[in-house]
């Protein structure tokens, strides 16, 4: 059922007075808080939707992307600090408790491990951190990949939510199909490397049954 027209105003003007709001609180605060609190459990996909009708009207779109891409790489560190560091030992006693352990992830698989975390849908970001921090993935593999796929998809995001507040339809869906080959070519790439891995992992367990 369609609001009222009269309805829709009145949420518009709520939607700009709060991103006047934000924007009169000023652009260090907002980044602070893009590069802190995702780190720590808080949807990350909020502050790029936000950042691009908030800010690039006065920042400029490069400025807001090459910000965005910052507080992604701190906030990656702080996840893999806290995961590497602080919360391993209590987690190591849990499980340990419970009759568990943390999986070994062999070298040569650090890369590809990284790859598929942070291209398998479902998982929240900070999980994703933490997983691979408690996996004790090299830090520089760890930020170098991860980095690179969600500076990619949090750009797209940005470039989306600028043009939709701007009423740049073209843009707003050339963005949008952006997202969805993302999407598309990730699900893609997850399927090939997990073929990958159970034709490599028949391969190895066809010379263990001929011994037999």
């Amino acid at each position: 059922m369609m609001l009222p027209a009269e309805v829709w105003g009145r949420v518009r003007e709520a939607v700009t007075t709060g991103m006047e709001g934000v924007r009169g609180l000023g652009a260090g605060w907002f980044f602070a808080a893009f590069a802190v609190l995702p780190a720590v459990g808080f949807p990350v996909s909020i502050f790029p939707l936000a950042a691009g009708p908030i800010f690039v009207p006065v920042l400029g779109l490069p400025t807001v992307l090459l910000l965005a891409s910052a507080c992604m790489a701190i906030s990656m560190t702080i996840s893999y600090g806290l995961a590497r560091y602080v919360v391993r030992p209590w987690v190591t006693r849990l499980l340990g408790f419970l009759g568990y352990t943390i999986p070994v992830v062999p070298a040569a698989k650090h890369r590809m491990f990284t790859v598929l975390v942070r291209i398998t849908p479902g998982p929240p970001y900070v999980f994703q951190s933490f997983l691979l921090g408690l996996a004790e993935v090299p830090f520089w593999i760890y930020l170098l990949i991860s980095w690179v796929i969600s500076t990619m998809n949090i750009s797209l995001f940005i470039v989306f939510g600028d043009a939709l507040a701007q009423g740049k339809g073209k843009v707003a869906l050339i963005a949008l199909g952006g997202v969805v080959l993302v999407v598309t070519g990730v699900k893609l790439l997850r399927d090939r490397i997990q073929r990958r891995e159970r034709a490599a992992a028949s391969a190895a367990a066809v010379p263990m049954a001929e011994d037999i």
